[in-house]
């Protein structure tokens, strides 16, 4: 798995030093992005059914300069809805990152402060590699695969830990 997981990082990286196309071209300037991923999914076990919401949206915003490198915070917004119970959660870091002339970008995220329900004091990293388009002036669009790892305090002082692994849609702005 994790040798998969570097082929790709790698053929992402090639994709970034090879590319010509123009998607980002050369602009600069303030880039605000949000991602968004929504998962609903109903299971039946003996006749009772079990319904389950989850959402997660990410907020990205950060200076891009004209070569490329990215320099921002991110703030995660989730929440979680199984039967009756819901799970609400955020968290909040820093950004740094590359976002190539032909849309490839590769970007890292210390998530300094998280919570997830009654689990606080949530710390980890965020790694996202996606690809934007420019639509229409300083609109961009695009998708990106994020890998999310935070480890939460719990009361008992024992640790609990989320990874996650998520395709997300990006919407955003250069300006």
């Amino acid at each position: 798995m994790k040798a998969k997981i570097l082929a790709l990082v790698a053929v992402v990286i090639a994709s970034v030093v090879a590319g010509n196309a123009e998607a980002r071209g050369s602009a600069s300037g303030v880039m605000l992005t949000g991602n968004a991923f929504i998962y609903n999914s109903t299971d039946d076990n003996n006749g009772t059914k079990i319904e389950s919401k989850n959402s997660i949206y990410d907020i990205k915003l950060g200076y891009l300069t004209g070569s490329g490198l990215y320099l921002g915070g991110i703030y995660t917004l989730r929440n979680s809805q199984t039967g009756s119970t819901t799970t609400d959660g955020k968290a909040l870091g820093g950004s740094v990152g590359y976002v190539a002339a032909n849309g490839f970008f590769v970007m890292g995220h210390y998530i300094a402060s998280a919570e997830l329900g009654d689990l606080k004091e949530g710390k980890g990293m965020q790694g996202d590699l996606g690809y934007l388009t420019n639509v229409t002036g300083a609109f961009v669009v695009g998708v990106e695969l994020t890998y999310r790892s935070i480890e939460y305090k719990t009361t008992s002082d024992t640790k609990y830990k989320k990874d996650e692994l998520l395709p997300l849609l990006t919407l955003g702005f250069v300006f």
